[in-house]
């Protein structure tokens, strides 16, 4: 009787209909089914995608090729990176790579984050650059990234991005503190056209595009055609053979002549390197505004960039004697490039306070050149980050510094 009835559940169980063969039959069907349904969502994708882009299914868009680098890393063509942002690009210069940051493992960090490089940006990438990281000041290096005692082998620059030549690139008249006098107080009204010799003579401006300054008519040519242009992350500092250098946890060069910071920007085997011009300056800070993340008066907390932070009071994000808020914090004293993580704005360092900064802005009809940004011994935001002061080109100081500004320009001192 047990044998009898074992046949029969065999028999239900893997005969002809058996229930375990249905069942496999169902699960089979249901695989194919979901199978079916994924592919079909995939071409969807896909085809949604390509016409997104531009192509279609048939005929999908070329993906962008790889940019070609070398064993370190950095490029070794001039690589353009578009985003989706109309004009809104970066040009990664043959010999650098942009880099990553240790404070926030991204390519932009906030104040009071460790902003040093941590690391070269894989070429993969680079493609993958927004507008948004472009807003935010991307780094770029050219060099392997080591350190040797906390100093950087490389130097660092930051993209100003400059979508329109006529509406983001320009000489600004900054109304504010100080925005046009000299040491001795005296005012000087900024006169945007002048026209009569009187205004000439109190006018701050910049070298007129002429024959004799192939540099300034290069560098305009540059900002338009690249859609922007490099500024030096930190305050110069020098390098062998009295070349300026944008590096690292370096002492500041100061007891520097006009001539002889165009010189040390001009000797760099790094090309197009030259001192800024004033409407370089003006450009930077004009970027600024409305995007870069700055420090607040109150200690811990952070603010977006206004056009007050630059032209009326730049205490709470600059080395100044009465520095406010976090920047408070070893105010009053010259300090190396990149102590304070707090006296930056889109990742530039000490555009505010620390050392005056020669530019090329004439002022006048004399021999006098035009300085930016106030000092360390600055006090009561009377020298902000868009003020103008006026020195004899001669003259040497323990608080005269510069930038230098690189390749599709590059600069600041």
């Amino acid at each position: 009787m047990l044998l009898i009835l074992a046949g029969v559940a065999l028999a239900t169980l893997t005969g002809q209909g058996n229930i375990i063969g249905n069942a496999e039959n169902a699960v089979g069907k249901y695989n194919n089914s979901v199978a079916g349904e994924q592919q079909l969502l995939n071409e969807i994708e896909k085809y949604f995608q390509n016409y997104l882009q531009g192509g279609n299914v048939d005929n999908p868009p070329t993906p962008p090729e790889l940019p070609k680098v070398d064993s370190d890393g950095l490029a070794m063509e001039n690589v353009t990176i578009t985003t989706d942002e109309e004009n809104v690009q970066i040009v990664i210069p043959v010999g650098f790579a942009p880099a990553i940051l240790t404070g926030s493992n991204s390519t932009y960090s906030l104040p009071g984050q460790d902003g040093s490089v941590k690391e070269i940006m894989p070429a993969d990438q680079w493609n993958n650059i927004t507008s948004e990281q472009i807003n935010q000041g991307i780094v770029i290096v050219d060099h392997a990234i080591t350190y040797t005692e906390g100093v950087p082998d490389f130097n660092e620059y930051v993209w100003i991005s400059i979508p329109s030549i006529e509406e983001n690139f320009k000489e600004i008249a900054w109304n504010g503190p100080y925005r046009a006098e000299s040491h001795t107080n005296g005012e000087h009204p900024i006169v945007q056209n002048p026209t009569t010799e009187d205004d000439k003579k109190n006018k701050f401006w910049d070298y007129s595009p002429t024959t004799e300054d192939n540099i300034y008519t290069s560098m305009l040519t540059s900002v338009e055609f690249y859609k922007g242009f490099y500024i030096g992350r930190y305050e110069a500092s020098e390098g062998d053979e009295k070349v300026a250098q944008s590096k690292r946890n370096q002492a500041v060069w100061r007891y520097v002549t006009h001539q002889e910071a165009i010189d040390s920007c001009e000797s760099n085997t790094i090309e197009n390197i030259h001192l800024l011009y004033g409407i370089e300056w003006d450009s930077v800070l004009n970027w600024l505004i409305g995007k870069a993340t700055i420090s607040s008066d109150t200690i811990g907390e952070t603010k977006t960039m206004e056009i007050e932070d630059i032209q009326a009071n730049s205490c709470s994000w600059g080395n100044y004697s009465n520095s406010t808020g976090d920047a408070k914090e070893g105010s009053d004293t010259l300090q190396n490039t990149g102590v304070s993580e707090y006296w930056k704005a889109n990742n530039i360092y000490d555009l505010a306070g620390n050392v005056w900064e020669w530019t090329q802005e004439k002022y006048s009809i004399g021999s006098s050149k035009v300085c930016r940004s106030g000092n360390y011994s600055s006090n009561e935001g009377g020298y902000p980050a868009a003020c103008r002061i006026n020195d004899d080109v001669n003259l040497t100081s323990y608080d005269l510094r510069f930038s230098c500004q690189l390749f599709c320009n590059t600069g600041r001192w």
